[in-house]
């Protein structure tokens, strides 16, 4: 049996290194250390979630991550094909393809923004939502003290959320509401799914309590029974114990009257990734999901319903298992590497695509290839210079070391000689 609840000593792999010297957003490793939550139970295969919804996942994920204010899906969808091309932003972004944007919304609030679009291909309606991607929006994660949660329902009586992100889905509820009717008027829908990464996790799960609201549904056009799968990645805690539990009541009343199979909760929290610790459940917050994921060195497990606060786990793989001593892609795990992706490569690549003129001006495909091939070998070449000065001021302080070591026994040598 092989178990660890860090990296075993991987060494990683000259891209591997590249990859994370260029990080400029926060991951939220130190602060996992600081405030996460160690589980006593540990992760075994009996716990593995299927590979295929890993790769589901992995697949809506792809809307999650274009969602991010740092994006234009407007633009993006203007030249979608020419985005999946080998060498452009959304290579490999294969679930995108032939999809069709509905509408874009940029909340009153901190404009966080949104969008809602479909795949024809199996009549899926995606509403995303966008994680943290401005100084406006961090001011309103930090304000971390409850408000009461205004609503009639009964359910919901003493429901109470974090007043920062209140703040902000209450600024975008009614652009996002109104964006999501527009897709079910104008499309023929089969599945509606809700998905966000870090602050956008929480927004769709308060968007996804007001469409199981019953008054507010009747005015979506939504058709009550319609499957609906909500996908949250890296989501910090937002409400407290009672309203987790009215949560979970309308939940059950979806599931127990249309089927169990008619509303999916997807809650992946990640390896090294300290968002889902915040804010701390000694402040009265609790994560709303039910049956939380945890992502692992590219596989997936079921968190216990006992373990469900936890956001640290040891991992126990089976010599057995033909993938439990492959290097992962991405050992150190962290806020930004779900999916099997880099997000911050994304939203590094998309910004530079958007100051090129995406969508807007004809010459941004050959200036893009040129400046990103340019800049790769800028990055490349500054990474191995910092790489050989490393090596170099280690070599120079352990010589350094022994040569004073050397000295000190020669000048204790010429002392003794004196005496």
């Amino acid at each position: 049996m092989l178990t660890w609840d860090s990296p075993p000593s991987w060494t990683l792999t000259p891209e591997q290194k590249l990859m994370y010297a260029s990080e400029k957003e926060e991951n939220f490793r130190f602060i996992l250390r600081i405030a996460g939550s160690r589980s006593s139970y540990v992760l075994t295969s009996k716990d593995h979630a299927p590979m295929e919804l890993l790769q589901e996942l992995s697949d809506i994920g792809q809307f999650t991550e274009i969602a991010h204010g740092s994006m234009r899906p407007a633009d993006i969808w203007k030249v979608l094909p020419r985005l999946l091309m080998p060498g452009f932003p959304l290579q490999g972004y294969t679930y995108l393809e032939g999809s069709e944007l509905v509408e874009v919304f940029l909340g009153t609030v901190a404009l966080v923004q949104g969008y809602v679009a479909y795949r024809p291909q199996n009549k899926q309606l995606i509403i995303s939502f966008s994680g943290t991607s401005s100084s406006s929006q961090v001011i309103a994660d930090l304000k971390g003290w409850h408000v009461a949660y205004p609503t009639a329902e009964a359910d919901s009586k003493g429901s109470q959320v974090h007043a920062g992100f209140w703040q902000l889905y209450s600024g975008v509820r009614t652009l996002a509401l109104d964006a999501l009717k527009k897709g079910l008027e104008t499309r023929e829908v089969s599945e509606v799914i809700i998905t966000g990464h870090s602050m956008g996790g929480v927004l769709s799960y308060l968007f996804t309590l007001d469409m199981l609201d019953t008054t507010v549904a009747t005015t979506l056009s939504f058709v009550p029974g319609t499957p609906l799968t909500i996908v949250v990645l890296g989501s910090p805690r937002a409400g407290n114990k009672a309203l987790v539990a009215c949560w979970r009541k309308r939940l059950s009343l979806y599931r127990n009257t249309h089927g169990q199979d008619r509303l999916k909760e997807w809650s992946v929290r990640a390896y090294q990734d300290g968002v889902p610790a915040l804010p701390n459940a000694f402040m009265g917050y609790r994560h709303f999901a039910e049956a939380p994921l945890y992502l692992y060195h590219g596989r997936l497990y079921h968190i216990p319903q006992s373990e469900i606060e936890s956001t640290i786990f040891t991992v126990t793989k089976e010599n057995t298992d033909p993938n439990a001593l492959i290097p992962p892609d991405y050992p150190l795990g962290g806020h930004n590497y779900y999916g099997g992706r880099d997000m911050e490569k994304l939203q590094r690549l998309m910004r530079l695509a958007h100051e090129l003129g995406l969508g807007n001006n004809d010459d941004w495909e050959a200036a893009f290839l040129q400046r990103t091939a340019t800049k790769d070998a800028s990055r490349k070449k500054s990474h191995l210079a910092r790489e050989r000065w490393k090596k170099l001021g280690w070599r120079l302080r352990h010589q350094g070391h022994s040569w004073d070591r050397e000295d000190h026994h020669n000048s204790l040598d010429a002392d003794g000689a004196k005496d």
